[in-house]
């Protein structure tokens, strides 16, 4: 079976999606895809059957586990799914499910009945294997290509004697003649989604003096109020000014043309499109510090290591990228030469799998930096080098909602002292949610010797002999207790289940609320299940060890 490289292909979103795409469309014949460039309303493709039917497919380039960030994206695309009514949509995923998520999945269809079918990795790796022609349009690099198409147009008179070494080979010496023509740049060149050429130039050092600096010349321009070419434009800016990386399109380029040395041949070279990369300088050792959320008055509320492993220079300044010690939180400190001044930024990405002990410093930052607030910056080993600006604006993902961070970061927490008191150290459930984060807060209330109260208002009694239903029905006029005791109290938590020992429960009941259907039940079944009402002012309790004596008196 091919196995192809799904994570390779997940760094570039549109050609993973583009990939599943093609291939759909080739196993059903009818599949239309969508223009998503204003939003595809929820279809990434979608057919019409014999019978009239519409199915829609959703395509994503997620590898590794659905966690809950790309859950909640799943559910967006299935809303805007529903608006067109299909009466089949299917999930199109390089991931095979696990058990957590095919619940989750299979969950889907309580809200949209029309949920059908996740294909995931190895299905899809099952239909690649019948189509090699598209995973070859997906990965094939244009290098490769072009010697393909060479030793195929001279195939007659200069065959590949040696088969793979001599392909290499000749591989080699053209990029050393292309070194020896352009000493000052390194030459890439790949396919891009369109089958053509792409060229990456990328500079082999420093050039002080600018005589191999790669130009424009004319006007890049940027046309039209779309999103998209909006963040272009940002980008293009930021990239020249700063240092990062942009790419420009045919259209940016209508009124440009590049300019370089000669040697490169760059005038010779109808511009299709331009991928600009800053220099990068790597810092080794990494340059560390410490981020501080503070009060007004310098009182510290949350604190982070971070570690600076690279820097980009524009015209105006440069960029230090960096990020905390578990990755989790990106960083990047901007300095404007110019005027001086520094810019700090951060970006959090919900990890797809951690342990729970790592993700609470980051939520702990997170929650404490708010509006009114400061931000420090402090670079190991440098008392004078700090730098302190106001917080302008929420840390937090745009989806969470106020105090979400706080939340998670208490539950985290809490999971983290249950595992090391429990001695099962398992990463957080991709599915853990916020009654999970209760309950563990209750079972750490249950190791401490506490009493728990349970939620809910009834109780539900099996009931197989009618002596056990008149015993009931002779002390249903007023408040009775229940007792019950277990050897084994075993709590779960997604795939994972933590033995805590002996457990009992008490309940305290003031009214039987089914006792007729109850009777007819047990006489045409012989069985009933008899719902009690749990006394408002006694609720229910759960400890863990045998019954005490104190309980024990009804």
């Amino acid at each position: 079976m091919v196995r192809v490289p799904w994570e390779k292909l997940a760094e570039n979103p549109s050609l993973s999606e583009s990939l599943v795409t093609l291939l759909v469309m080739r196993l059903r014949e009818r599949a239309q895809a969508v223009d998503g460039t204003g939003g595809d309303g929820g279809r990434d493709l979608f057919e019409y059957t014999d019978d009239g039917e519409l199915i829609v497919y959703e395509a994503k380039s997620f590898t590794g586990r659905m966690g809950a960030g790309r859950r909640r994206q799943v559910e967006r695309s299935l809303v805007s799914a529903a608006r067109h009514q299909p009466d089949h949509w299917d999930l199109l995923v390089p991931i095979d499910a696990n058990p957590a998520e095919q619940r989750w999945f299979d969950g889907l269809r309580q809200e949209f009945p029309f949920v059908r079918w996740w294909r995931g990795h190895s299905w899809l790796d099952e239909k690649c294997a019948a189509h090699p022609d598209l995973v070859r349009y997906a990965l094939q690099e244009s290098a490769d290509y072009i010697l393909e198409r060479i030793a195929e147009a001279r195939a007659e008179r200069d065959v590949l004697a040696g088969g793979i070494s001599d392909y290499v080979e000749r591989a080699r010496a053209l990029h050393t003649r292309v070194r020896e023509i352009s000493p000052h740049h390194a030459v890439h060149t790949s396919l891009n989604a369109d089958g053509r050429t792409v060229v990456h130039l990328t500079s082999q050092g420093p050039d002080p003096d600018g005589q191999n600096a790669i130009r424009f010349t004319g006007r890049v321009r940027f046309v039209g109020e779309d999103p998209q070419e909006t963040r272009r434009r940002l980008r293009f800016e930021e990239t020249m000014r700063f240092g990062g990386e942009v790419e420009l399109s045919a259209d940016n380029l209508a009124e440009a043309a590049l300019s370089g040395p000669a040697g490169l041949g760059l005038e010779r070279i109808a511009v299709g499109g331009v991928r600009i990369t800053s220099p990068r300088q790597e810092l080794t050792p990494p340059l560390r510090g410490q981020i501080a959320v503070q009060l007004s008055s310098g009182v510290p509320l949350a604190s982070l290591p971070v570690s600076f492993t690279h820097r980009v220079s524009g015209m105006d300044g440069g960029t230090l990228h960096g990020s905390d010690m578990t990755g989790l939180m990106r960083v990047r400190l901007r300095s404007n030469q110019r005027d001086l001044s520094a810019q700090l930024k951060f970006s959090f990405q919900p990890p797809e799998a951690a342990m729970p002990q790592t993700m609470v410093p980051v939520l702990r930052l997170l929650s404490q930096a708010t509006p009114g607030r400061f931000m420090e910056l402090a670079f190991a080993g440098e008392p004078a080098s700090r730098m302190q600006a106001p917080i302008s604006t929420t840390m937090t993902p745009q989806s969470w909602e106020p105090g979400e961070a706080q939340l998670w970061a208490d539950a985290f927490d809490d999971l983290t002292q249950l595992q090391s008191r429990t001695n099962r150290f398992f990463p957080v459930p991709d599915d853990f949610t916020k009654r999970d984060a209760r309950e563990v807060k209750d079972v750490l209330s249950l190791l401490d010797g506490e009493e728990v109260v349970l939620r809910g208002s009834t109780v539900s009694v099996d009931v197989g002999s009618t002596e056990t239903l008149t015993q009931l029905g002779d002390i249903r006029a007023g408040m009775f207790r229940v007792t019950a005791s277990g050897k084994s109290f075993i709590f779960t938590l997604g795939d994972h289940q933590i033995d805590l020992g002996t457990c009992t429960e008490i309940y305290t009941m003031d009214k039987i609320l089914n006792m007729q259907e109850a009777r007819r039940d047990l006489t045409a079944r012989r069985h009933a299940t008899v719902v009690m009402r749990i006394a408002e002012h006694f609720p229910a309790v759960r400890y863990l060890g045998p019954e005490r004596t104190s309980n024990a008196a009804v």
